[in-house]
């Protein structure tokens, strides 16, 4: 008798199982929670600084005579790849100027980790400035992994 009462359990409770089984949580049919990245058409204005991301490459950006431009360009942390200035034409100072050294925005402390390297610059006369930023490790003589490049004219 206990080993059909267990039988009868299992049997029993198969259809809850399969039930929890089929409805784990995937929530295939729910929206998703977070808003997609801005593009260039509504590039982030935070206090007065215009913010360009990755996906800004190859875009044209207007800018006030004395704005703030941010980039906030994305990589992965532990890697050894930075963001560098490879250019700045029509930046030597009369259009945009940079404003301190790179900061890093690191989501963790896990190797491979996303990480943002964020570099400023302020419009300091008016013209067109090209900027463009080269993903690579600061030592050897590898080619850029990644060229990233923007168009910034200021008013």
């Amino acid at each position: 008798m206990p080993g059909m009462f267990r039988a009868t359990l299992a049997l029993a409770s198969l259809p809850l199982l399969v039930g929890a089984c089929a409805c784990s949580g995937c929530h295939h049919d729910a929206a998703p929670t977070s808003p997609p990245p801005a593009t260039s058409a509504t590039a982030a204005t935070d206090a007065g600084e215009t913010v360009l991301r990755t996906e800004d490459d190859g875009k044209t950006f207007d800018l006030a005579l004395g704005s703030t431009v941010s980039f906030h360009l994305a990589s992965h942390a532990g890697t050894g790849y930075v963001w560098v200035p490879a250019a700045l034409d029509g930046g030597d100072g009369g259009v945009l100027s940079q404003v301190g050294d790179r900061t890093t925005e690191v989501s963790s402390d896990t190797p491979g980790a996303a990480k943002l390297d964020v570099y400023r610059f302020v419009a300091r006369g008016a013209g067109t400035a090209t900027v463009e930023m080269d993903l690579r490790r600061p030592w050897g003589t590898e080619p850029p992994a990644k060229t990233w490049r923007v168009t910034v004219n200021v008013h």
